[in-house]
């Protein structure tokens, strides 16, 4: 072939991408069911418009839909077949009950746990592992959990009373939760409350790794290429995926530990009144595989670990900030549990309304999972917000609209637990765990370790912040949880009980 046909077969090529470019535009900006709807030009052309929010912004995406509803309004095209909505009224529609909304795999496959209860995108599917995996998280499962949960709680306060230094709270907590669910999904406490300054390896790579979350989801192709590149040029992706490797390598230690327990038939059933959940699975289940394991393994310490505790670091900020509700809390806790050897329990704990309306405004204010969660409409499509949304388009609503609006919560980011006094009402629209057939697993486990850590923590220890400002928590990079940019919580312990 002469060298000017190779460069005619060059031209038509570039000739037809050219045109086939052209008309995808033409087609998302005119054609589409979605062309109706207001958004930016470019965020109806291309993905990659979100993406750059996501990844390479890092972790702003959720900040930047909020600029476009107040220009564009209350429903805005936020991609070339997504739609996202900032009306807490649609947020009940689409994780509603009846569960006609699915999970949206393009979103859902970068956490890597597609066999997990979480990561399961078929509804059958998904209600039956949620059937299997609930016993383990029922309310009463995890009362039996109470002297656990308690037991890390116990050991934390401890420590914080020992130290003369102040105390990193970002990891403190982090440590007690990752204990407290390694504890009850391998029967061994991964010893993170043990680690100097709290720095336990796991938590410091699930915090490296998970920056690493919207390259997976928007940049698939570029994971297998980033050992070979060169530091200068991937050297933070490499150490965000030695991170992401460290962390799947002790899930998967554990889970064959688990195997190997059960193949032995080990009788070592029982830890302080409870069974290990994967002990307890294979002993009903011995056919479950590795990979279905590790998935839901992988899930649970990241959903297990942080939620908690982002949602302490923010209501104790608040707490510790705010005197009159840190002494009306105190007052509360000291007439419900008189005595320095008073050993508050949850269901005592949840009669006390102050500290219920508490963690509901930590709850609020930290938001939980803080990413639009997005869903595909079915087949028949749906009404949503007076409009009628074709089928397979995404939609798409983020707990921070919900728990910010200013109807429901009028002052939203000023922490008033008063106002989930005034309003039984309210409770409805605190999504932090989210809604409807898939909404968080460990939902029971979480209220459990809210109480124990406030009603244990503010009964037993005087405490103060360190250098705290508001500035350290009004903003946050989206991973799915917040990574708030300020400084670390830091609390020293004046007193203990």
């Amino acid at each position: 072939m002469t060298l000017g046909a190779t460069w005619s077969i060059c031209a038509y090529s570039l000739a037809f991408l050219s045109l086939w470019l052209v008309l995808v535009f033409i087609r998302r900006a005119y054609l589409h069911p979605l062309s109706c709807f207001p958004g930016p030009r470019l965020a109806a052309w291309t993905p990659l418009y979100k993406a750059y929010y996501e990844a390479i912004k890092g972790g702003q995406w959720v900040h930047h839909v909020d600029k476009l509803h107040e220009a564009y309004g209350d429903v805005v095209r936020v991609g070339p077949n997504e739609l996202h909505f900032n009306d807490y009224r649609v947020y009940h529609k689409i994780f509603s009950i009846s569960g006609q909304f699915t999970k949206d795999p393009s979103f859902y496959s970068c956490f890597g746990v597609g066999m997990s209860t979480f990561g399961l995108m078929d509804p059958e599917q998904a209600r039956l592992s949620r059937e299997l995996m609930s016993t383990y998280f029922s309310r009463r499962a995890v009362l039996q959990l109470e002297s656990v949960i308690q037991s890390k709680v116990d050991k934390l306060i401890q420590l914080l009373s020992s130290r003369e230094n102040p105390s990193d709270m970002f990891y403190a907590f982090r440590c007690a939760t990752m204990d407290i669910i390694t504890t009850y999904c391998f029967q061994s406490p991964l010893g993170c409350l043990d680690s100097d300054n709290f720095k336990a390896p796991l938590l410091t790579d699930i915090q490296t790794a998970v920056s690493l979350l919207w390259t997976m989801k928007s940049f698939p192709w570029i994971i297998p290429v980033i050992p070979f590149l060169p530091t200068y040029l991937g050297g933070r992706l490499q150490e965000q995926c030695q991170a992401f490797l460290n962390v799947q390598s002790f899930v998967n230690t554990a889970i064959s530990v688990v195997q190997q327990n059960a193949a032995l038939q080990d009788t070592r059933k029982v830890l302080q009144g409870i069974a290990g959940v994967f002990d307890c699975l294979l002993e009903r289940f011995p056919s479950l595989g590795a990979a279905r394991l590790f998935h839901e393994g992988l899930s649970l310490i990241q959903a297990g670990s942080d939620p908690v505790a982002n949602t302490c670091i923010v209501g104790f900020f608040h707490v510790l900030r705010n005197p009159s509700i840190h002494s009306r809390l105190k007052k509360e806790l000291q007439a419900a549990f008189p005595g320095p050897n008073a050993k508050p329990g949850w269901t005592e704990l949840e009669r006390i309304p102050y500290l219920t309306a508490i963690l509901k405004e930590s709850l609020r204010m930290s938001h939980g999972f803080v990413s639009p969660l997005p869903r595909v409409v079915g087949p028949l499509g749906a009404e949503l917000a007076g409009h009628q949304i074709p089928p397979k388009t995404i939609v798409s609503i983020s707990a921070v609209s919900v728990h910010n609006h200013r109807d429901l919560f009028p002052e939203p980011h000023r922490f008033r637990p008063e106002r989930w006094l005034e309003s039984k009402d309210l409770s409805q629209h605190l999504v932090a765990f989210s809604k409807g057939p898939r909404m968080c697993l460990g939902l029971n486990m979480a209220w459990a370790e809210l109480y124990a850590f406030f009603g244990t923590m503010f009964l037993k220890l005087d405490m103060v912040l360190v250098d705290a400002s508001p500035d350290d928590y009004a903003d946050f990079h989206d991973y799915f949880i917040p990574i708030h940019t300020g400084k670390n919580l830091h609390i020293q312990v004046t007193q203990s009980s």
